[in-house]
């Protein structure tokens, strides 16, 4: 009896041995539209190091935002110019267990006004698309996003590229809500072409975030008039621009989070200071 009871405990601890630990849940990277032809790496810097990568991150077995999909819109901050591409929507989608589809090309704008032919040609070399031949706005590229998946959140980030055109790009909030009434030249009309494509195809929630030590007269305006289009269309403001706490634990870890431009976070940046406060944001929308 002793050694039948053995037998079935040994029988039993095989099982369970073989088991193994649970699988972790899977995740998904979509890159939409332009395949990036290369990067500025930045292996050199502190905060690109391997214990920083998105291989290094670990899948959460019980997120609250596992199996949520997620469009991601911007330009290089979205697409992780100096982070080997790895950003936010990255490190979002492989520690939630989630969807993210991509769709980020360094050196563009939410406004529609080509760039010269200098800017183009510099661009080319990074994006493989040269933008003072052919609209790469944000308001072009987000018909690159599937029409066939339906996402649980569209995020929009508030361009900083945007904030280095004339002062009069920046535009008005139009009175209408059809994708007809805006112009698509300026800033705020791109916002806004955006906001009611969203809510035409995809029906979901809208996040617009802004970057951190930021403080130019323009990208100030440009996010008070964000504020005014969130309130608008009924979207979400995740505002990193003048979040003191944010800024000053960024501060903090300068040199391991950004690079030197202080504009483009690295591997470390956005998963250590960045992603946080992103599922934070995300997990207080989807609730």
């Amino acid at each position: 009896m002793k050694t039948k009871q053995f037998l079935s405990l040994a029988a039993i601890c095989l099982v369970l041995l073989s088991c193994g630990k649970p699988s972790a849940p899977e995740y998904k990277i979509v890159w939409t539209g332009i395949t990036p032809k290369g990067m500025y790496s930045g292996d050199e810097m502190p905060g690109n190091a391997p214990q920083y990568s998105l291989d290094s991150l670990e899948t959460l077995m019980h997120s609250p935002l596992q199996g949520k999909t997620v469009f991601w819109l911007g330009s290089s901050i979205t697409f992780g110019l100096i982070a080997h591409g790895e950003a936010t929507a990255d490190m979002f989608a492989k520690h939630n267990g989630a969807t993210c589809y991509k769709e980020a090309a360094s050196g563009t704008t939410i406004a529609n006004i080509p760039q010269s032919p200098e800017a183009g040609a510099f661009l080319a070399q990074i994006i493989g698309a040269d933008p003072s031949k052919e609209d790469l706005s944000f308001s072009a590229r987000i018909h690159d996003l599937p029409l066939d998946v339906h996402p649980d959140l569209f995020v929009l980030q508030l361009s900083t590229n945007d904030s280095r055109l004339p002062a009069e790009s920046i535009g008005a909030i139009s009175e209408g809500t059809d994708t007809a009434d805006f112009n698509l030249a300026t800033t705020l009309g791109g916002m806004e072409f955006i906001m009611a494509y969203v809510r035409d195809h995809w029906h979901c929630p809208v996040l617009i975030y802004t970057s951190p030590f930021l403080s130019d007269d323009q990208y100030m305006a440009m996010l008070e008039n964000a504020r005014k289009v969130a309130d608008k269309w009924g979207a979400y403001i995740l505002d990193l621009t003048t979040d003191e706490a944010f800024n000053a634990e960024g501060r903090a870890h300068i040199d391991l989070y950004m690079a030197p431009d202080g504009i483009h976070p690295t591997r470390a940046g956005y998963k250590l200071w960045w992603l946080p406060r992103f599922e934070e944001k995300i997990t207080e929308i989807l609730k």
